[in-house]
C-alpha cells in the first residue's frame, strides 16, 4: 500500500530563537561577532541573527552552512574531507546556491531524526563549529532534563 502521509518532526520556532542565542552567548565568550541562522530540516528558516558587528556577508554564508547541513544530514565541514580527492565533484557542489563546504552548519538530530539545522558564520571557521556545536549541545540538555 502507498503511504500518501509522513508525519515529520522539526524545532519550534522557539527552540530556533533559542539556538541563535545561545550560538551568540559563546561568540561573547571569545568576543567573536557572528550570524547564525536555523532552518527546519526542509531548508525553511525558523530564525535568523545577525550581531552589529558581524561581516555582512555572514547571514548568507550562515544560511548555506545550515543548508547543506539539513540537505544531507551531516556537518558542513563534513565536506572538504569527502570532497578532497574529488575536484569535479567539488566544483559541480559549489555551483549549487546553497551548498557550502565551510564548518559551521551541524545538523539538530533527536533519535537519529534531523529536526532542524544551525549554521554560524563571522568568526574562524573552528569557533564557528564550536558555537554550533555549544547551541545544539544546550538545546538538547534542555530536552533531556524535560523529560
Amino acid at each position: 500500500m502507498l503511504n500518501a502521509i509522513k508525519q515529520t518532526t522539526e524545532l519550534s520556532h522557539e527552540s530556533a530563537v533559542q539556538l541563535c542565542l545561545t550560538a551568540i552567548i559563546h561568540a561573547n565568550t571569545f568576543s567573536a561577532n557572528i550570524g547564525v541562522v536555523v532552518l527546519t530540516p526542509a531548508g525553511i528558516e525558523l530564525a535568523a541573527v545577525r550581531m552589529n558587528q558581524a561581516p555582512l556577508h555572514a547571514l548568507n554564508i550562515a544560511r548555506k552552512k545550515a543548508y547543506t547541513a539539513a540537505s544531507f544530514k551531516v556537518s558542513s565541514q563534513s565536506w572538504q574531507e569527502k570532497l578532497k580527492h574529488k575536484p569535479d565533484t567539488m566544483s559541480a557542489l559549489l555551483r549549487e546556491d546553497n551548498f557550502t563546504y565551510l564548518g559551521g552548519g551541524l545538523p539538530v538530530m533527536v533519535d537519529n531524526e534531523v529536526i532542524g539545522a544551525i549554521g554560524v558564520s563571522g568568526a574562524t571557521e573552528a569557533q564557528d563549529v564550536d558555537c554550533a556545536e555549544q547551541a545544539i549541545t544546550a538545546l538538547l540538555d534542555s530536552l533531556s532534563q524535560a523529560k
